[in-house]
């Protein structure tokens, strides 16, 4: 039997704020390089640590990561004119980037055939998490043009990567940038489509004694939808700020992000007409201290979230309440829903908070590096739908119902490199106040065939942990029943590769990468509907195993390049992969519908005149299947989408404009069960980047 919340969480708040006190004496955020103007200029922070460690594992490069990563440079991320983080990873090798409605207004993001529960995110060194909904993990109060990088890990590894890396994790870096400047941009387009977005840097210079730069950045999203209740707007706000001195570097950031949104057919056919609102604010503090032969990571972070759903919207062009408590459509009394005498209650309303800290200790010796990690946090919902009647704050209002657990994350591990074999190896434990603990260790190999980095054959065992999330657990409405009696999903990844550098020396670089994957899934939460049946269940599933290649082809220039015509970059990526099981006799909303085979291409070139063209291709064949509004199985069709951006500067870089064009072809196309992606969509924009 649980104790009441006022007992039980004030002994487990008292242990959690002697860590956190910890935290605080010291503070340390993991940094990393990063390079920040559009035009492409490098500024190195020397305070920063080694840009692979930003998920908490070894400080090794990226060249000889011992997994399958990608990384996005700042050219790539900001001058594509894509509108979102979202649209960034659309053509990367390995991400399932599934949206529903308007560019930027909700993703799910997954890795290597996961759920979108399944995939970690890390923003500057924190790893963020939305415990009520993974469907609300990239309400991101960051725009592209924010970013200098990303690291896209391919693979499950709570050890290094944290719980919920049951696929991989996706770790963005936004801080401010190193030289004082402004930058403005403003965009049309198709379906009233209207962004507007400023931003300024400013600070002392990168020679003072103690740096001190600042960001801030604001922005505004608007259209009216390609099609009936499509419609949505977002806010941004965001401030980063880095000081550095001989005492170390200290990064922090506080955001918002607020969207409201037509949701046609978003979680559900049978009710189409479905709106939410989200916000999200975030804040967080990162320190780091680097000595000769050892280093201090340390952050603190709050995320609060927000949520309103309705399931039948209510405006006078969809559905309105009646004084005597019916919801009628636009004035049709065909069909009518009394939220005192029906199954629908009105709108779902959440609030999740989630409070934490992690700290790591790097040591450098002789025998190799060690490091010790802990990462712990309180998530916790209050809500009219998911929780526990007993534990809500106040039983008289909105949220009458409330649940909360404690995560931690502790992790030891040792890396060594002998003649041209690096081998390193964690011992992590993973303990959920709901779940109890588990043991999740990893174990990675590299060798350095050619003795000089150019050619790395790598293998790694990882297992990996993910647990349900609070709706996972209680949401009941709609025909969609959660389950207390859920368990914790978990995995063990198997993954050999290899990564050459084919031309080193020459005027581009060429790296290929390929590897080989195979993660045996067990007690996988998803949701389902047996066959003929308008009921979905959160359920275990059975034990399933993916097993998948990916092959990936990198071309990057090694020197500053002349004459008219450039090449900016250039990626080829090829992704398989099969389950062992499939959903014969009931249909799967997530766990058996992963990405069968994707491949990818995108490439940048520059021409005379300071013109500009990026161009991306992704074709993209589904396992799996879904229910139609009429209870009709529908296989998922193959389906491919070009995109390009026409660009040119003026005025020494500092003034472009651009014009982007996605599903050039206008394909009809469904990431997701009846949910309908946009046609032919057009943006013309204007950027002003004053220094």
């Amino acid at each position: 039997m649980r104790r009441k919340m006022t007992a039980y969480d004030s002994e487990l708040m008292k242990h959690f704020s002697l860590s956190l006190a910890t935290f605080i004496a010291m503070l340390s955020l993991h940094g990393t390089s990063f390079a920040q103007t559009e035009t492409g200029n490098m500024a190195v922070d020397t305070t920063a640590l080694s840009p692979a460690a930003v998920t908490g594992g070894f400080s090794v490069t990226p060249e000889a990561a011992p997994r399958a990563l990608v990384v996005l440079d700042v050219q790539e991320i900001a001058e594509t004119g894509a509108p979102s983080v979202a649209d960034v990873l659309e053509t990367v090798p390995g991400i399932d980037v599934r949206s529903r409605g308007a560019p930027g207004i909700t993703t799910d993001l997954s890795v290597r055939g996961g759920t979108f529960e399944q995939t970690a995110l890390w923003v500057d060194g924190v790893r963020w998490s939305a415990p009520q909904t993974g469907h609300h993990l990239m309400d991101l109060p960051v725009d592209p043009e924010d970013i200098s990088r990303i690291e896209v890990f391919r693979g499950g590894a709570s050890s290094a990567l944290g719980t919920g890396a049951m696929t991989g994790a996706v770790a963005l870096t936004a801080g401010p940038s190193t030289q004082d400047g402004a930058l403005i941009v403003a965009e049309t387009g198709s379906n009233a489509w209207m962004r507007a977005k400023a931003r300024v840097d400013f600070g002392t210079d990168l020679n003072a004694k103690t740096v001190a730069r600042h960001r801030v950045s604001l922005s505004r999203i608007g259209t009216t939808g390609f099609v009936q209740n499509t419609d949505a707007s977002m806010l941004r706000a965001r401030y980063a700020g880095w000081l550095a001195g001989d005492w170390g570097s200290l990064r922090t950031s506080a955001g918002y992000v607020g969207k409201n949104f037509g949701a046609q057919n978003f979680y559900s056919a049978r009710y189409p007409f479905q709106y939410e609102e989200t916000q999200t604010l975030q804040a967080q503090a990162v320190y780091t201290k680097a000595w000769e032969n050892a280093s201090l990571e340390a952050a603190l972070h709050h995320r609060t979230h927000t949520d309103l759903f309705q399931l039948f919207r209510e405006h006078d062009d969809f559905f309105t309440l009646t004084d005597d408590g019916f919801y009628v459509m636009a004035g049709d009394t065909a069909g009518l829903y009394a939220p005192g005498a029906s199954w629908y209650g009105g709108p779902n309303q959440h609030v999740s908070h989630t409070t934490g800290g992690r700290v790591a200790w790097r040591l450098q010796s002789e025998l190799g590096e060690t490091f010790v990690s802990m990462d712990s946090r309180r998530e916790f919902v209050k809500s009219n739908l998911l929780g526990v009647d007993s534990l809500a704050p106040d039983t008289n209002s909105v949220y009458r119902r409330a649940d909360f657990r404690f995560n931690t994350d502790v992790a030891v591990g040792h890396r060594a490199e002998v003649g041209v074999f690096a081998l390193s190896a964690t011992a992590a434990w993973n303990h959920n106040t709901m779940f109890g603990t588990r043991f999740v260790p990893g174990a990675e190999l590299s060798i350095d065939m050619s003795g000089d980095g150019s050619s790395i054959l790598f293998a790694s065992a990882n297992r990996s942990v993910r647990h349900p999330s609070f709706t996972d657990l209680y949401y009941t409405v709609g025909g969609a029943f959660g389950s207390r009696d859920l368990t914790s999903e978990w995995a063990d990844h198997l993954e050999t590769g290899v990564r050459l550098s084919l031309t080193r020396d020459a005027t581009y670089g060429v790296q290929f990468e390929q590897a080989l994957f195979q993660r045996q899934g067990r007690d996988l939460i998803d949701w389902a509907s047996p066959n003929g049946s308008d009921t979905t269940f959160a359920i275990n599933l059975r034990e399933v195993t993916f097993t998948g290649l990916e092959t990936m082809l990198n071309i990057t220039p090694n020197q500053a390049l002349t004459g008219d015509w450039q090449l900016r970059y250039a990626r080829l990526g090829f992704t398989t992969m099969e389950a062992s099981e499939n959903s014969a006799g009931f249909e799967s909303n997530y766990v058996l519908d992963g990405l069968k085979t994707k491949v990818d291409a995108s490439v940048g070139v520059q021409g005379p005149g300071a013109v500009r063209l990026d161009a991306r291709w992704s074709h993209q064949d589904r396992l799996g299947g879904y229910m139609s509004p009429g209870g009709e199985e529908v296989e998922y069709a193959p389906f491919s989408l070009v995109s390009f951006t026409l660009s040119k500067m003026f005025a020494s870089d500092q003034f472009r404009t651009y014009l982007r064009v996605d599903n050039a072809l206008d394909r009809a196309y469904v990431d997701l069960g009846n949910v309908q992606q946009p046609g032919r969509w057009l943006r013309l924009g204007f950027a002003y980047n004053m220094k």
